[in-house]
């Protein structure tokens, strides 16, 4: 398929995947059923997903350009809209199972080492089951027929594990918060909707904590971006590594990840969340731009040091440890918005707190890659094919460096910025808690007495 008509087909999916978010994140702060307001939203999209992700990589083989491209814009968007239909209500009713301030962290931990795990099983069955190494096809990935077979297995198992974790945490719906019905002021007619959206919206962008963590995510998502779009280069021309050094760092990267992951609740028991995560940011920055910035002013082993990897390795090790900071961190202090939210407003909007973290990172994921690709150009970075490290002359390796240590280093630092307006404590949020109790409390005697 031409290149361009797939990255128009993306462009879109993502285009409806950013307005559902906030759209399904208010639903199902307002929806009321037998089931709750989450479940009935993360059990209507175990089907469709499973069914969306496997039709996205079986097109007919009939298919070719505009009909290629409309099968494959229909399914991407449907994919993606059910992953909302999932994702958002389940990260929201993390929020709701506990409000203890340390339990929050662990029960985000426990979520994301199962997802690291479960990511790194999939990478490692789909390279060595689907996309094995052919004559025909030495990178296996290239492979079309491969992918039928691989999506059909990612279905099932999706399908399962959407149900499985709606299914398990179906007993908790009668301990789960309610918020007084607005339906009237979102079903009458899109104006109404409109309006009901807007001022939920302008409610939670009053919140200072929300604001000040949906800014540091908006900044943390374009350094990653710009991250990961440098990274290859850097590994592949900077650094001048072969590829299976490349994967011992992938791999030191998310074995770390996962170990530490299950000992941020102790660290943040210890510093707090806040200081935690300044922690986290700072190991992050560390990790990311001091190898570059050494090798840059001559202080760092050479490419051909036996040192070199080793040392990389390490780096790639405690970029693992700050992330498992961060992933954690950043789960658990959306929780305790929704607390704070509440005391203000007196409103539960987790789905749309959640949702708009969702769509920073959807809305910024390609302002990265741009600013990569804008930087390669202003230093006149190859780009013919088969270009290796001794190709490249060294002052374009220099700048490579030079944009790839201080570009990351600016975000980072704009990230500590907008944190330090975070103002929710251990203490604080008790308190919270304290008043909330009160108010729920009082609600229900007078509802108690109204029906008496």
């Amino acid at each position: 398929m031409d290149p361009l008509l797939a990255g128009t087909a993306l462009l879109i999916a993502l285009v409806f995947d950013g307005i559902s978010d906030p759209i399904i994140g208010a639903f199902s702060d307002d929806f009321h059923s037998k089931l709750g307001r989450r479940h009935p939203f993360m059990y209507a999209s175990a089907i469709p997903f499973g069914l969306a992700f496997y039709l996205l990589f079986s097109p007919p083989e009939s298919f070719s350009g505009v009909s290629l491209f409309l099968w494959l814009t229909t399914f991407a968007i449907t994919l993606r809209l059910m992953m909302t239909l999932f994702l958002v209500p389940y990260y929201a009713l993390g929020a709701e199972l506990t409000e203890n301030y340390s339990d929050r962290t662990a029960l985000v931990a426990i979520r994301n080492m199962f997802s690291f795990i479960a990511a790194m099983i999939l990478s490692i069955v789909a390279f060595t089951v689907y996309f094995k190494s052919t004559d025909a096809y030495p990178q296996g990935q290239l492979n079309p027929e491969a992918y039928p077979a691989f999506a059909l297995t990612f279905a099932i198992v999706s399908v399962i594990v959407i149900l499985v974790s709606t299914l398990g945490t179906q007993s908790q719906i009668p301990f789960m918060h309610k918020n007084k019905s607005d339906k009237g002021l979102y079903t009458d007619s899109f104006s109404s909707f409109y309006k009901y959206f807007y001022k939920g919206l302008r409610e939670v962008l009053k919140n200072r904590s929300f604001l000040s963590i949906f800014l540091v995510s908006i900044t943390f998502f374009i350094l990653s971006g710009l991250q990961r779009a440098l990274v290859l280069h850097m590994n592949t021309y900077f650094w001048a590594l072969e590829t299976s050094q490349i994967q011992y760092m992938f791999y030191a990267f998310f074995t770390s990840t996962v170990l530490v992951i299950p000992l941020v609740k102790y660290i943040m028991n210890w510093l707090d969340k806040k200081r935690t995560m300044y922690l986290g940011l700072s190991i992050i920055l560390t990790s990311f731009v001091l190898p570059t910035i050494l090798r840059l002013i001559g202080l760092f082993p050479e490419n051909e040091s036996p040192l070199l990897l080793p040392v990389l390795i390490i780096s790639q090790i405690t970029t693992g440890f700050g992330m498992a900071i961060m992933v954690v961190g950043m789960g658990s202090i959306m929780a305790d918005i929704a607390d704070n939210q509440e005391l203000q407003n007196g409103k539960r909007q987790e789905g749309l707190i959640f949702s708009f973290i969702g769509l920073a990172g959807k809305a910024t994921s390609g302002v990265g890659h741009f600013l990569a690709g804008l930087t390669l150009s202003l230093i006149s970075f190859p780009t013919t094919e088969n270009v290796t490290a001794k190709d490249i002359p060294e002052d374009v390796i220099f700048n490579l460096g030079m944009v790839y240590g201080p570009s990351v280093l600016v975000f980072g630092l704009v990230c500590f910025y907008f944190f330090s307006y975070y103002n929710i404590t251990r203490e604080s949020h008790e308190k919270t808690l304290e008043i909330l109790s009160l108010r729920r409390l009082e609600s229900k005697n007078k509802n108690h007495e109204g029906t008496l």
